[in-house]
């Protein structure tokens, strides 16, 4: 799709396509061919995004899909920590556009927000999701890098029409994926999706999506570096979320409410009180019986209840 012999690599470089089959993957081949720390690619729809352990990422017309090559000078340990910090960063732009105190994280990375007709900032209503977000941490001649995959919903779904031949491209991808799924249980229920349009306050400004895009770039990148330069500061050596994790943990609407813990099946694991998250981004769930148990983002997936 990409002529990387004859694409800007450089890291101020974003490149604009209409319909790709996964921006990740444009950008884990585009790293491999040298792209630099920052180059990004957009598109306006994808036929076979995916998420969080290999499921679908449903990329429908309206919304705005966008990877971004890092390459942090860090160990290679703490990449582990770029889902978190990718999350923060996507934040501060969302804040930026007009959603202070109403969009937070919902554990370990995407971004969750509310409706404009609950007007109570900072509730318990953050159950809408705005954002997917998945890093995929990868390698290369040149060392280790990650790409950052982020899905904002810019508009209502469903307002926006498909051409017949993409919508059928989608389908086939999701009914392989939909077979792989049906053989592993029923898995873990979505989320609720809301857009843009939707949660900022009625008759605001929607920028472009050429400048939505530029604002997460560099909202991204400024934590990715602050982060970056912490790190080097000796200030993860508890794990790579240290640095930033009392931001992370202020930034987690579902912390202190009842949660249901559940398998990548959809089966419960396990059922109590959402309490923290450590250095390593793990979940720390208070049980009914008073004890504390942790969780991995890599194994499991928490729901309010």
């Amino acid at each position: 799709m990409l002529d990387f012999e004859t694409t800007d690599l450089s890291g101020s470089a974003m490149i604009a396509l209409d319909v790709v089959p996964s921006t990740n993957d444009l950008a884990v081949e585009a790293a491999r061919a040298g792209a630099e720390h920052g180059w990004t690619v957009r598109a306006d729809l994808q036929t076979a995004g995916r998420g969080r352990r290999g499921h679908s990422w449903h990329s429908p017309k309206g919304g705005l899909y966008l990877s971004i090559v890092l390459r942090p000078k860090v160990p290679m340990q703490m990449l582990m920590g770029l889902p978190a910090v990718t999350s923060l960063g996507v934040l501060d732009a969302l804040e930026d556009l007009g959603l202070s105190g109403r969009v937070g994280v919902k554990w370990p990375n995407d971004i969750v927000s509310m409706p404009r007709s609950i007007a109570t900032p900072n509730s318990s209503h953050f159950n809408r999701k705005l954002v997917g977000i998945l890093v995929e941490a990868r390698s290369s001649s040149e060392g280790a890098f990650a790409v950052a995959g982020i899905g904002l919903n810019i508009a209502p779904a469903g307002s926006t029409s498909i051409p017949p031949e993409i919508q059928a491209a989608i389908e086939a991808v999701e009914s392989v994926r939909r077979a792989q799924r049906d053989s592993s249980g029923p898995g873990i229920p979505s989320l609720d999706p809301i857009s843009l349009v939707e949660a900022l306050p009625e008759g605001a400004a929607i920028p472009s999506t050429a400048e939505i895009a530029e604002r997460l770039r560099t909202a991204v990148l400024a934590r990715v570096n602050r982060w970056q330069r912490a790190i080097a500061m000796g200030l993860g050596t508890a794990g790579p979320l240290a640095p930033i994790l009392s931001s992370y943990a202020d930034n987690l609407p579902m912390l202190g409410h009842p949660v249901m813990v559940l398998w990548p099946n959809g089966t419960p694991a396990a059922a109590g009180y959402f309490t923290g998250v450590d250095a390593w981004g793990r979940a720390t769930v208070k049980l009914g019986t008073g004890e504390e148990q942790t969780f991995a983002a890599e194994a499991v997936s928490l729901r309010e209840v």
